[in-house]
């Protein structure tokens, strides 16, 4: 796949074509999602468009900081259909990573994430943000990633105390989930090349890092190499080591959170090494058909009272009950927002009476009457009129979606494994049993 950034002015009238058409195709037909795509932020984007010889199968744009978010935001990410898990989403996306942290360097980066890919992208190490919400009708939750840094243990700058711990924390992590240079053994059976107390740096490891170095450079190695990286690593434990010494595993919160994140996440790396079929993946399609359903589409009425007047609210659902619609109309305030007398997504139910009525309006079926319910000094009733559901689409046109759903719940499952395999390999007493 060739890549090509472009900045709006300098799209000609055929890639802007294609970039609209290829992100319609899908966005719009293939999502069944009818709503506007041209959001009036293009002009304010880089875009990024991948090309198979002559046709574009792949698309994504960044939008500048300020526009979306304080930072830079990376979206419309889209790949053709005929090129689906073939890899072009990875690839495409962490281009865009890459280029994002070029041109703002320091800024986080953030998503509006499909909830459905969310483990798409935390393998590209965004992190979930906040609740799911719905937009276009399809759930989605907001996604962060800081911008790439290019370090290594032997390039450490003057760092400030909060710095310090960051990386402490880090190393940290990363010794105990035993990817660390550094081992307790005993020294007389070791190979070594330095020691810290009874802690040393395998004579393996440190060529290891010797030769990830000259692999690095054209040039390859010069004198002060081995020294330097020596005693880079010797500074790394110096550090772990004063950091434990002082009760920073223990007490410091930002570390603590820094390695149960690492120890999650190298949980989760290992759902790379799942396998499955393609017909675990449709009997997992069957099952959870719900799940990959769109959103219902409502005819929905909403009748408000004051907050104080319960007992109006009560009188007027008795009488929807008893077939009396006009009546109870009549009691309720007439000066609130009336929704559209038609069918509606749930992303413009929201607009007319908010995230909390809609979450409720979606849990009715047809003809039925929600409970009360209390909202801001105000007490509604819903009536759904019409609910339209939507099937899911088939198999082959929601196997990105259907694979990275079946990922994520494994990861989770390995997580829960492992976790009961802790609780049987140490010896967990809480007070309350005794």
């Amino acid at each position: 796949m060739e890549l090509r950034w472009k900045s709006f002015a300098l799209l000609t009238k055929q890639e802007l074509y294609a970039v609209m058409h290829l992100r319609q195709q899908v966005f719009v037909l293939e999502q069944n999602c009818p709503f506007i795509d041209a959001d009036l932020n293009d002009e304010l984007s880089d875009h990024l468009l991948g090309y198979q010889g002559s046709e574009l199968i792949a698309y994504a744009r960044l939008v500048e900081p300020g526009s979306l978010y304080p930072g830079p935001s990376i979206g419309r990410i889209v790949t053709s259909k005929k090129v689906r898990g073939m890899g072009f989403g990875k690839i495409i996306t962490q281009a865009a990573i890459d280029f994002s942290s070029k041109k703002y360097p320091n800024q986080d980066i953030t998503i509006s994430a499909q909830y459905r890919l969310i483990n798409f992208y935390q393998d590209l190490m965004f992190k979930a943000e906040g609740d799911v919400y719905l937009e276009d009708d399809i759930e989605h939750i907001k996604m962060t990633i800081a911008p790439p840094k290019r370090m290594s243990i032997f390039s450490f700058l003057p760092l400030s105390i909060a710095n310090t711990v960051l990386i402490i924390g880090i190393l940290l992590a990363i010794t105990i989930i035993g990817s660390s240079f550094i081992k307790k053994i005993d020294l007389d059976q070791l190979n070594w090349i330095a020691k810290i107390d009874d802690r040393a740096i395998s004579k393996g490891k440190y060529e290891s890092y010797l030769d990830s170095v000259a692999q690095s450079r054209k040039s390859g190695l010069i004198a002060s190499d081995a020294e330097n990286i020596l005693e880079r690593m010797i500074d790394e434990e110096l550090l772990i080591q004063r950091a434990v010494d002082l009760g920073m595993l223990e007490n410091d919160s930002e570390l603590r959170s820094i390695i149960i994140q690492k120890m999650i996440s190298s949980i989760i790396a290992e759902t790379k090494n799942v396998r499955f079929s393609q017909q675990d993946l449709q009997t997992f399609f069957v099952e959870n058909k719900d799940f990959f359903a769109p959103s219902p589409k409502l005819h929905l009425l909403k009748l408000s009272f004051p907050g104080v007047n319960a007992a109006q609210a009560d009188k007027a659902r008795q009488m929807i009950l008893a077939g009396d619609l006009v009546s109870a109309k009549q009691l309720a305030e007439t000066d609130v927002i009336q929704l559209p007398n038609t069918l509606l997504p749930a992303t413009k139910i929201r607009e007319y009476i908010g995230p909390l009525l809609t979450q409720e309006a979606l849990k009715l079926n047809d003809g039925e009457i929600s409970q009360i319910i209390a909202s801001e000094n105000q007490l509604h009733l819903l009536i759904v009129v019409k609910k339209l559901r939507e099937s899911a689409g088939s198999f082959e046109e929601m196997y990105e979606e259907i694979e990275s759903e079946f990922i994520r719940q494994k990861g989770e499952e390995m997580l829960d494994e492992y976790l009961l395999d802790l609780r049987n390999w140490y010896d967990v007493v809480k007070a309350n049993d005794l």
